[in-house]
């Protein structure tokens, strides 16, 4: 199984993925994400041959749809592939193929979209919508809210998961943007954990912790860090 969630924030602007597999290093593979869109491949016939080349599209203006339209028409192995998203400017894209292994569908809410295979039944992909929606607090605590709900609807039918990751863009960058899980067994309920962690670290990098460590000048370099994605 592979369930994930792409979405957008449309009050911070921010945009990213949660998702979950019993394929190894799902966080590697599946979740792709910019400053113009947050996209998930997945299922038999994913990675960076489309992720990178989408964001690509993306950073040139063009629609997610059109893109995404245009690699899943010129690729045979479309036929096994999941792939969704959303763009900065809220347009939304899903397709599942028709390889994908059952239970294997998608769906498109406002500003977000869920796609999954190999899922216990349809009710995982409704169970991580409805989690969204009624999540509340950061963006990034949504999605791993959205990402939960799939395993009390059932999640895999093979059983436990191998791997889960959060991905998302948001500017300031903060730690618990980018993190991943690989250990099998728990991987979401150890996402949020890792979450957790993060955020404290963050606090003991506020602007008052800060200060006092480095008296009144706090280099920029530090109180505004990039990370990889």
């Amino acid at each position: 199984m592979t369930i994930s969630i792409a979405a957008r924030d449309p009050e911070s602007e921010q945009v990213g993925v949660a998702v979950a597999s019993a394929f190894p290093a799902v966080g590697a593979v599946c979740p792709w994400v910019s400053a113009d869109g947050a996209v998930v491949t997945q299922s038999w016939d994913a990675g960076a041959d489309y992720g990178e080349a989408l964001l690509g599209l993306l950073d040139r203006g063009i629609a997610l749809p059109t893109a995404a339209e245009a690699f899943v028409a010129g690729r045979a192995g479309s036929k096994g592939l999941q792939l969704h998203g959303i763009d900065a400017e809220g347009r939304t894209y899903a397709h599942t193929g028709e390889k994908c292994v059952e239970h294997a569908d998608h769906y498109v809410g406002e500003e977000y979209t869920v796609g999954g295979d190999l899922l216990a039944s349809p009710e995982v992909i409704d169970a991580v919508a409805a989690g969204f929606e009624r999540a509340t607090g950061r963006f990034t605590d949504r999605l791993l809210t959205a990402l939960e709900a799939s395993e009390s609807a059932g999640g895999d039918k093979r059983g436990d998961n191998l791997s889960a990751a959060v991905l998302v863009y948001g500017d300031p960058h903060k730690l618990y943007h980018n993190l991943r899980v690989d250990t099998p067994g728990q991987p979401i309920s150890d996402l949020r954990e890792a979450y957790e962690s993060a955020l404290e670290t963050e606090r003991g990098m506020d602007d008052e912790e800060m200060q006092k460590f480095w008296g009144d000048t706090v280099p920029e370099t530090i109180r505004e860090y990039p990370i990889r994605y």
